[in-house]
């Protein structure tokens, strides 16, 4: 139950993170902080952590932008790093398991449509497992072009998709076999 609560309260906190406008979003700050202080996560975890999604905010900003909406790109990239912070504590007080079994109780309602909560809960704790793998692809491929000598810009890129592509399909069908192989339908 505790985690239902956690999940929820986390939930419905992103949430009003979008539905807020100044000046009552300078309060969500504030609620980050505490919540960083109440799960132990230190400033240069936290830094890092936002730090590796901050090509992801950028690029949303710089939509905004290019339609010119300077005032919404500031709001956005506020918003999705308060939504980063905020997911590394939830993740520091929650492990993938129970997360699952969260899931897997929200999805029960799913049988009406013959959606089984537990194929949910299993998708997820498939895609939760399998994103640091797609990282570490990634930053192997990376390495491996700087090793030939490439630089990594938006010219090159192809050559890091292509094979980065490959391997999540190569990775999918493993997954898909091993999961067969164990019997479940």
């Amino acid at each position: 139950m505790l985690n239902v609560i956690k999940f929820l309260s986390i939930f419905v906190y992103t949430i009003s993170i979008f539905f807020f406008d100044w000046p009552f979003i300078a309060a969500f700050p504030v609620i980050n902080i505490t919540a960083m202080i109440l799960c132990r996560v230190s400033p240069p975890a936290a830094a890092r952590y936002i730090l590796s999604f901050l090509p992801f905010v950028f690029l949303a900003a710089v939509f905004n932008l290019i339609l010119g909406f300077v005032q919404d790109a500031i709001y956005l990239t506020v918003r999705l790093i308060l939504i980063c912070n905020i997911t590394q504590c939830y993740k520091k007080v929650v492990s993938t398991g129970d997360l699952c079994k969260v899931i897997e109780g929200f999805s029960k309602p799913l049988k009406v449509f013959n959606i089984d909560g537990k194929d949910v809960s299993l998708m997820v704790s498939i895609s939760l497992a399998f994103i640091p793998v797609l990282r570490r692809d990634f930053d192997q491929i990376k390495m491996a072009l700087r090793a030939k000598g490439m630089k990594i810009n938006a010219q090159n890129f192809k050559y890091m998709i292509k094979p980065f592509f490959v391997g999540i399909l190569s990775r999918t069908n493993e997954i898909s076999q091993a999961i067969r192989a164990k019997g479940y339908q």
